[in-house]
């Protein structure tokens, strides 16, 4: 475990090495490519999308809530069933104990 470990970290340390060697741009460089691309034209779609896509994330959301308020009454009709079965089955021992 410990060598899995040592070899993990010094394989992230290896990556990040290369990775700040090898990097074509700074950051820097980048975000200012990324705002003259929005400025030249991404910035008037990207709104757009990604209210859409917030849509659909809600429209999911809800689903998923709908689903799992589906299964939490589910399990608690199985709850009650099973109570009832367990119950039952008392009942009947209790009178097949007592005569």
């Amino acid at each position: 475990m410990i060598r899995f470990l040592l070899g993990f970290i010094l394989g992230v340390m290896a990556g990040l090495c290369l990775a700040i060697c090898l990097a074509p741009t700074s950051g820097r460089q980048i975000r200012e490519r990324l705002g003259e691309a929005w400025r030249e034209g991404g910035g008037e779609e990207t709104p757009t999308q990604a209210q859409e896509a917030m849509q659909r994330m809600r429209s999911g959301w809800e689903t998923l809530r709908q689903r799992v308020e589906e299964a939490i009454r589910a399990g608690r009709e199985a709850q009650t069933e099973a109570e009832q079965e367990l119950r039952a089955r008392r009942e009947e021992l209790a009178k097949k104990a007592g005569s």
